[in-house]
């Protein structure tokens, strides 16, 4: 080869390697930052990301071969001198979320630094060059503050590794409400042993929601030391804040049943992947954020052009000076930095957007749980626009499917459970029973729940509804034993308190009432038809007869006695051969019984001497008749009174009727934590009596108001009153409701058949079932014969009854017939007079009588009726003459004293 051959080939070189510079120098150069902490598919998807080309930027892989940052920081300087310098730098590194030397040398000589980890606001707003592309804190802990309240969760544990937990679950803890139960903090060691915290938590505390915060290499052996500790692990909820958490196998833990839920900015199966030849690797966050930093990167670099020359960037080196930084920075960083605040895009964490300091936003978290198979399942999304989660799909409980028999206890106790015989075999019957049976139906039918689970009642040993164990946190009773997960339900008389609410969950309420008192009914009292004579004594009523006749003998004797009551018949005539007294015994009796009842009379005395007996006896029936008036008041008020206890404020005012409850139930807990003043007296009385009032069970209580003869009241549920007053018919319930509550299923905290069971509640409501099975219950089984009001029976109302005042209409009967009986003696009598006086029979007398006198349609007649007959002439026998004269001086003298014919 001649020289001159030669010489041409360096020139056409020469020229080649100044083009290939030049191509290069119109490229902006980036680097990745890794080490050995960080994943190695990360380092990966970058350089795999870059061997794909790209006409904005070239970069290449910076491994640093130290952990600690001012050693890292050290290396950077080597990696970057000798015109090696690069443009923006992504950092992969976990750096304790602060700006590390690297950092801020990036900063300090505006070279775009762009974390994969998370920075606090304070120090973003000071490092301008740095962007972070994992999302704040503040935004992920609001995103499980959100689902946290959408989850219901009354109380929870946190379990955390280390005190940055707090910051990265400061919305958490910061919006948890004052007034509920206090968050549960436990620190868990991934090097250590954490069994005895778990058993605190499981079987002391009994707490079954849970927020789990750890890396997420050390999920599973959490897991491992939960179902070691708690074998019901159906009951336990988990959300786990690791952003990777959705990637771990939980399925390869069988004993874990809990829900288990999770947030995360990436998916399994983005098909993008395949493109970067990583289709078969499990994708990490800080992976996934790699990718995504590199292709936002690339578009930001786009956006600004591309140059014919690049400044050389500066040596990420440390200076003597900051003004050695100032001089030394590279010009066109901030053009970068606009560029990508300015820039949006997608990726495989979303969308890709900044705020002013360099923060994330509008982003998208998705919502996942974990499934029957124990995989996750994606469910939904979280917005961080709205900070509201939207449901996708459903996904069935897992811990729904956890048994193949449902266990649910009860307690013996009329009418909802009871234990009986039938041919040697025990057997369960009652309400609950019944309720149960419609419930499962109903979830089986509507596939709530599998159709080959079962249930099977069982009873609790010391039939207990359940208290808190001094001393510990158990309980006793059937609370307890939901608590300790031997039962998955309990169906009974058991009301929904705030006390047992804490520890157990309960359904829709199945049944209303209310804290009723029961007493025994009075025996019937006898009716008294002389009520009328009862406000004056039978001493007053014989005095009164007694001053009645004797004022009217006075009255007579008076009359006769004084010349001024002795009057002319006949005005006209002024020297009357006869004067005219009309004070009669009758006249006399008239007068005084008119003035006593108030209705006065015709006839009045003239003598001085018989108008003050008259005016003395006026006087005196004022007084009398005002009295019994006031004291027949007075009476009828007191009849509408009674001594019998009318409410629970009349039990205080009383110390003859003692009073109690079912200890420690929710009746007497009821009155135990009032704070009304007589609630507060009937317990303290309740609490001080001797014998004790309280018994066992309502059944006892019945019992001792039946035996009491009265004196013993008791405050039990309404219901189990309904119940026992259709069996008992001397019992009767006294008063309003005291308070209004309901009854519930009651079942583990976070049991997976709740919100099936609650479903089937309502459903039984809507459709008239639980009445129909509370009728049968209470007033069809097991009853003989039903207590039920008589039609003649009717309410007193404070009014006076036929029973009570029947007494006047005897009187006022006997009265009536008696004066027929005069009137008809006065009739015949007087036709009598006629029969003699006009010597006519005694039958045409009355006849002629009858007919003028009892003509309705005359208002007069004559004064000597016309006789059928003419008189008769014939001599009257001696005989008869003399039994007429006997008769007829016997009648005068009767008409002389009585004096019939003067009444006026």
């Amino acid at each position: 080869m001649s020289i001159i051959t030669s010489m041409r080939i360096l020139v056409l070189f020469i020229l080649c390697y100044n083009k290939a510079n030049a191509a290069l120098s119109t490229r902006y150069p980036i680097g990745g930052l890794f080490n050995s902490e960080t994943l190695p598919t990360s380092e990966v998807a970058f350089d795999n990301i870059v061997k794909q080309g790209s006409k904005a930027y070239h970069g290449r892989v910076i491994h640093s071969e130290v952990d600690d940052s001012y050693s890292a920081a050290l290396e950077m300087c080597d990696y970057t001198s000798d015109n090696k310098g690069i443009v923006a730098l992504i950092d992969a590194r976990p750096v304790d979320d602060i700006c590390d030397f690297t950092c801020m040398l990036c900063n300090s000589l505006n070279i775009s630094y762009l974390s994969l980890n998370w920075e606090p606001p304070v120090t973003l707003e000071k490092d301008l060059f740095t962007f972070s592309y994992h999302p704040s804190p503040e935004m992920i802990s609001k995103a499980y503050a959100t689902l946290i309240k959408k989850l219901q969760w009354d109380k929870f544990t946190i379990l955390y590794e280390d005190e940055s937990s707090f910051v990265r679950l400061q919305e958490v803890i910061n919006t948890w409400p004052y007034n509920s139960d206090q968050i549960l903090f436990r620190q868990l060691h991934p090097d250590k042993d954490n069994l005895e915290t778990f058993k605190y938590i499981f079987k002391v505390v009994h707490m079954s929601y849970h927020v789990l915060d750890c890396d997420v290499k050390n999920i599973m052996k959490y897991m491992h030391e939960i179902v070691k500790v708690e074998n019901s692990t159906q009951y336990q909820s988990f959300i786990l804040t690791a952003l990777d958490a959705y990637t771990v196998k939980l399925d390869e833990i069988d004993e874990l049943l809990a829900n288990v839920s999770t947030m995360h900015l990436t998916t399994s199966d983005d098909v993008n992947w395949k493109d970067l030849d990583m289709s078969n690797d499990v994708i990490r966050l800080e992976t996934a954020l790699t990718a995504d930093a590199l292709n936002h990167l690339e578009k930001a670099l786009r956006s600004m052009g591309i140059s014919e020359y690049i400044d050389n960037p500066p040596a990420l080196c440390f200076k003597d000076a900051k003004i050695d930084y100032q001089d030394a920075a590279w010009p066109k960083g901030d053009d970068l930095r606009n560029a990508l605040l300015q820039t949006k895009t997608k990726g495989f964490t979303g969308n890709i957007e900044f705020n002013e300091i360099g923060q994330r936003i509008n982003f998208k978290l998705h919502y996942s749980k974990l499934s029957i198979e124990s995989e996750f399942i994606h469910v939904g999304h979280w917005d961080s626009k709205t900070d509201m989660i939207t449901d996708e799909r459903e996904v069935k409980e897992r811990s729904s499917t956890s048994k193949s028999v449902i266990r649910v206890v009860s307690k013996k106790g009329k009418p909802y459970f009871d234990v009986v015989q039938v041919n040697g075999t025990t057997m369960f019957e009652g309400y609950a029973v019944d309720l149960m049976q419609n419930i499962f139906d109903y979830m089986v039918k509507n596939n709530l729940i599998h159709k080959d689970l079962k249930y099977e009642f069982y009873r609790e040993s010391e039939d207990k509804y359940g208290n808190p164990i001094a001393g510990t946190k158990k309980w006793d009773g059937i609370i307890g034993e939901l608590i300790e997960h031997n039962a998955e339900l309990a169906i009974c008389d058991i009301t929904i308190s705030s006390e047992r609410n804490a520890v157990v969950d309960f359904s829709t309420p199945f049944m209303s009432l209310g804290i009723s008192l029961v007493t025994k009914e009075p025996d019937p009292v006898q009716p008294d038809m002389f009520s009328f004579m009862n406000p004056l004594s039978l001493d007053v009523w014989l005095y009164l007869a007694t001053a009645y006749i004797i004022v009217s003998f006075i009255l007579l004797i008076c009359a006769r006695m004084s010349p001024d009551d002795w009057v002319n018949p006949h005005p006209c005539n002024q020297n009357p051969e006869n004067l005219e007294n009309i004070w009669s015994l009758y006249n006399c009796m008239w007068l005084t019984m008119g003035a006593i009842m108030t209705q006065g009379c015709d006839i009045l005395p003239r003598a001085a001497g018989s108008r003050w007996v008259a005016g003395m006896w006026w006087f005196f029936a004022l007084i009398v008749t005002a009295s019994y008036t006031a004291n027949m008041s007075s009476f009828v008020s007191a009849s509408r009174r009674s001594n019998e206890i009318k409410d629970a404020k009349d039990l205080v005012e009383q110390t003859s009727i003692a009073y109690g409850t079912v200890i420690n139930a929710s009746t007497y807990k009821f009155f135990e934590n009032s704070n009304d003043t007589v609630y507060m007296k009937i317990f303290a009385a309740m609490k001080s009596a001797k014998p004790t009032v309280f018994t066992a069970n309502n059944e006892e209580g019945v019992n001792r108001v039946r035996q009491s003869k009265g004196k013993y009241a008791f405050f039990m549920e309404s219901t189990q009153l309904e119940y026992a007053m259709q069996r008992h018919c001397d019992l009767r319930m006294v008063g309003s409701k005291l308070d209004s509550k309901d009854y519930g299923i009651a079942m583990p905290k976070n049991s997976p058949y709740k919100n099936a069971i609650d479903t089937a509640i309502l459903e039984l409501q809507s459709s008239g079932t639980l009445f129909k099975l509370k009728k049968t219950w209470w007033e069809d089984k097991d009853i003989d014969e039903k207590c039920e009001k008589s039609e003649n029976e009717e309410d007193d109302n404070g009014s006076l009854q036929m029973k009570n005042t029947s007494g006047i209409f005897i009187v006022l009967g006997v009265g009536g017939l008696l004066g027929f009986f005069v009137a008809i003696v006065d009739f015949l009598l007087h036709s009598y007079k006629i029969c003699v006086k006009e010597k006519v029979t005694f039958k045409e007398a009355l006849l002629s009588e009858w007919r003028a006198s009892l003509n309705p349609r005359a208002l007069h007649r004559l004064a000597a009726p016309p006789r059928s007959a003419a008189p008769s002439t014939a001599t009257p026998s001696p005989l008869r003459e003399r039994s007429q004269s006997r008769a007829v001086s016997v009648l005068r003298a009767a008409t002389s004293f009585i004096n019939f014919d003067e009444i006026y």
